[in-house]
């Protein structure tokens, strides 16, 4: 393998990719000679070589790729994917640090003007729109964002695989940032850890379990969120006091906060059960007070002010009285060892509570806000004597991470889909005799029945619940079991209650009755201690929401429990399943109407609200940059509060390295304040209906032309898995939840994930722009190229709709597309869908170059271009490797090779997404 070997020589302070890069590789290829696999650098060399070739145009080679992979056994092939998945990931590792030194030379290149998208910078641009101190701190006072970690299966990466890679990160780092660093030794160390890697399975030998997933959420927490979030919030305390010097300090609530799907979801997933969410909480407090103990202990070990020097501290009295009653044998100590030392026998005292809280031991506390009343109480009292430097220090960043975290980093959103709700109370009111036909009573009939009885001051249903089936006694068991966590150990730890599949009213009176049922709500839906969170997910059911809220806000018993959640209304637009019913233009246009209308709607009735965007990794779910996403979002929609999921393999590529998490929370944290900030519109309304008449056009006819193709042709779904891996995808054992919410095999009942990742996968890419070519060559010919580029100039909307689906056709491959469409062998279905789907991908790769003006695609984005074309030549053997499986495995599937057939295909999902940077 032929690499640049520049740079490694010692250069420690001049490090660059060009440098981790060879140093990576060099370390790989030591490890696979000293496994003695000489011939399988041969082998990788060779179809380097071919792949190149290929690219370069020489079409022979390809061929010749296709028929050397075609001559290896099962064994060479195994140890091929396996030199070239490791690679990827390692230089995976070289491209995270090259966005550090990025982010550092950004900063450094920038100062002393705020960094773009920092969160100074949002502070300025909210001067600039003639924002007061009293302005900002209004806009603070009502600010949320709110990042919600979830369990989706997009990590085809094993735990142990992400730890190794950490260890040989912070290596690299170490290079940068330690001058003088000895390069020998952090070679040797490095050489170790990819042995490790190398030597190791990259398939889970097992299915990982909900709580497996919960422990793994937990890790980006426990690290890098804990250091990173008081920088962050410092950072926006610093920016108000240097622009308003003179006044007073502006308050810096936690508008920044955290959540979780991880154990509460339970959508298509027979395996979140009430005991697995109870054992969610329970984890996700152990590991929260563990860390906040670890905090306060060292606080308590440098706060050594002593009465003698500084004077007494009455102020810490309390504590100290509490602390020598809960504590005595740990308050002679202190007495002995501390006696004139105030403070560190006070945090000696908090610590000696958060210990116990962990084990749930009456001294501990009950909630996080007694915490926050005693460290609150030793700061004023530093304050008030001489030590307010001190306070600012690490008791002002402990404050901080009890006001963010609280006990559990987070809430736990609980999730179910709105047909198991409505099968459970049918089950109810006819084994009840309420209602023999509850599912036939019609829209009606079903909402007078559900408001009668939340109304009703007696219980429906009786505590004894084992008359009914077991799906039943498992819904009611969920919300009793919300219950009992609130009253218990976990109050406040769920806040939420998110109703997958809402279609009309019924759905979340439904919920709001269970809840009732529940003791969540009293009688009349007063005092509902849960957020109803209706999901909006298909294009007919987000251009429905608005009437559909409108309804439920016109329902005096949802009235009544949404003013006892504070008059906010949470509501989650879905972008996976709408993609997948229309497409992506007519998906992300018709959740950029309803959050219009909806926030409209919400005005008008005087109360609050807050979107949850459930956002995936890839372009197809919603993905993309988050900072130009938010700031796409409608005009007025956003209010200073936003929520949104980050999935799967986010969590490793955004939190696990400190620079990179700090970059991505101050991202979101600015663009919310910013988009929540505008106050007038940023088009004039005349030139924005224009641009919306347009974009409304576009949407029907991106999603004709996605409906005729991916729903109406009778041979689509047996394309799509012939000519995909999706049937191993669902194999592969990648999280805890099925890749079905049924077992239908169509395309409807497929989860998002699963479809996204299989057409990635096979470099198809569909899902990002079906559509869209015909959309943007119909709007070009009927209003002009000046008014699309004037829209992508101007219109923040437009502006990432086409930047992420340019990025989505950049990584679509039609050459290698092509073998995978070769799979199948029905010769007329096949070529009258492949035609049909090339054309439109060769579309809307020339549309973009027409509003662009580029002569390539991302030429406005040199980096992300440079990574992608590095990687092509490392990607397309590991293609071409999956496609000679496959046709093993579906030509001979009984024979003796079948399991390690599937194992390689597997291993090559797996490497494959490594390359790309992209599952689903």
């Amino acid at each position: 393998m032929s690499h640049n070997r520049g740079g490694t020589g010692g250069e420690t302070a001049l490090r660059d990719f060009e440098a981790d890069e060879a140093l990576l590789s060099e370390i790989l290829d030591d490890v696979i000679r000293a496994d003695g696999a000489e011939r399988t650098l041969e082998l990788r060399d060779r179809a380097l070589e071919l792949a190149r070739r290929a690219r370069a145009g020489e079409e022979r080679a390809g061929d010749e790729l296709a028929e050397l992979v075609a001559g290896l056994d099962l064994a060479e092939l195994e140890l091929l994917i396996r030199s070239l998945t490791r690679w990827f990931q390692l230089i995976n590792l070289a491209e995270d640090n090259e966005r550090v030194r990025r982010i550092r030379r950004r900063a450094e290149r920038e100062r002393p003007s705020p960094r773009r998208g920092g969160l100074a910078d949002a502070i300025a641009q909210l001067i600039e729109l003639d924002y007061t101190p009293g302005d900002l701190a209004e806009l603070l006072g009502r600010a949320e964002v709110k990042l919600v970690m979830t369990a989706h299966p997009t990590e085809a990466r094993r735990r142990t695989t992400i730890d190794k890679q950490a260890r040989v990160f912070r290596e690299l780092r170490r290079l940068d940032d330690e001058l003088g660093r000895d390069e020998h030794a952090a070679r040797q160390r490095i050489r170790a850890t990819v042995q490790e890697l190398w030597g190791s399975d990259e398939l889970r030998a097992v299915t990982l379990t909900v709580l497996d997933e919960v422990r793994g959420g937990l890790v980006a927490f426990a690290g890098t969120l804990a250091e990173t979030i008081p920088v962050v919030y410092r950072e926006l305390e610093q920016a108000l006091a240097e622009r308003f010097p003179d006044g007073p300090a502006i308050s810096v609530p936690p508008i920044l906060r955290f959540g979780s799907w991880i154990g509460g979801d339970r959508d298509g997933n027979p395996f979140v059960t009430a005991e697995t969410t109870a054992g969610t909480l329970e984890l996700m407090r152990e590991h929260c007070v563990r860390v906040l103990e670890s905090r306060v202990e060292l606080v308590a070990g440098r706060l050594s002010l002593s009465e003698r020097v500084s004077g007494p501290a009455p102020l810490l009295a309390p504590i100290l009285a509490a602390g020598e009653e809960m504590f005595p044998a740990l308050a002679a100590q202190l007495a002995e060892l501390n006696p004139e030392e105030p403070y560190r026998r006070a945090m000696t005292f908090v610590r000696e509570r958060v210990r116990a809280t962990a084990t749930l031991d009456p001294h501990g506390y009950r909630a996080p806000a007694e915490l926050l009343d005693d460290l609150r109480l030793v700061e004023r009292s530093l304050e008030q004597h001489g030590g307010g430097f001190t306070a600012e220090g690490d008791l002002h960043d402990v404050i901080r991470q009890v006001e963010v975290f609280g006990f559990h980093f987070g809430t736990l959103d609980v999730r179910q889909h709105a047909r198991v709700h409505r099968a459970a109370l049918a089950e109810v009111f006819r084994n009840l005799r309420v209602s023999p036909d509850y599912a036939d009573l019609g829209e009606d009939g079903r909402r007078e029945l559900l408001c009668r009885h939340i109304e009703d001051r007696r219980p429906l249903i009786p505590m004894d619940i084992s008359r009914f089936s077991d799906q039943t006694r498992e819904v009611i068991a969920t919300f009793r079991g919300i219950k009992s966590a609130l009253d218990g150990a976990h109050p406040g730890a769920i806040v939420a209650y998110v109703i997958s599949g809402t279609e009309s009213p019924c759905d979340v009176l439904e919920t709001l009755l269970l809840m009732k049922e529940s003791s969540l709500a009293r009688a009349g839906g007063e005092q509902a201690l849960l957020r109803i969170v209706p999901l909006f997910e298909a294009g007919a059911t987000l251009a429905a929401a608005p009437r559909m809220m409108r309804t439920l806000l016109d329902t005096p018993v949802y009235r009544a429990a949404l003013a006892a959640v504070g008059d906010e209304q949470e509501v989650m637009v879905g972008y996976s399943d709408s993609n997948k019913d229309v497409g992506y233009l007519a998906a992300g246009w018709a959740t950029y109407r309803a959050q219009s209308e909806l926030a409209e709607l919400f005005r008008e009735r005087g109360i609050s609200w807050m979107f949850f965007h459930g956002r995936g990794g890839a372009v197809g779910r919603g993905g993309g940059p988050t900072h130009g996403a938010i700031i796409a979002l409608p005009p007025g929609s956003v209010e200073g509060r936003l929520k949104m999921t980050e999935q799967g393999e986010v969590l490793n590529s955004k939190y696990t390295v400190a620079e990179i998490a700090h970059r991505e929370l101050e991202l979101a944290t600015s663009a919310t304040l910013v988009a929540g900030g505008i106050r007038d519109p940023r088009l004039e309304r005349e030139r924005r209906a224009r641009f919306e008449e347009i974009v409304d056009e576009m949407a029907a006819t991106s999603a004709a032309t996605y409906r005729r193709i991916v729903h109406d042709d009778p041979d689509f779904v047996e394309f799509f898995v012939r000519v995909t891996p999706v049937q191993e995808v669902s194999r592969l054992r990648l999280g805890s939840r099925p890749s079905r919410r049924s077992g239908s095999t169509g395309i409807d009942d497929l989860r998002a994930i699963p479809w996204v990742f299989a057409w990635t996968q096979s470099r198809i890419v569909l899902p990002a722009w079906l559509g869209l070519g015909r959309a943007l060559r119909a709007a070009r010919e009927a209003h002009g190229l000046e008014v699309l580029q004037e829209m992508t100039a101007q219109w923040p909307f437009f502006t990432t709709l086409i930047s992420n689906a340019e990025m989505a056709c950049a990584k679509a491959d039609l050459g290698i597309a092509r073998r995978y469409v070769q799979l199948w062998d029905d010769g007329p279905a096949r070529v009258r869908i492949w035609n049909e789907l090339e054309a439109e991908l060769l579309l809307a790769r020339a549309e973009f170059a027409e509003i662009r003006g580029e002569r390539r695609l991302l030429d406005s984005e040199p980096v992300l271009q440079a990574s992608i074309d590095r990687r092509n030549p490392y990607v397309d053997p590991l293609s071409f490797i999956q496609i000679e499986l496959l046709r093993r495995s579906r030509s001979q599937p009984a024979t003796a090779d079948a399991s390690q057939l599937e194992r390689l295909s597997l291993l090559t999902i797996n490497g494959i997404a490594s390359g790309l940077r992209n599952t689903g």
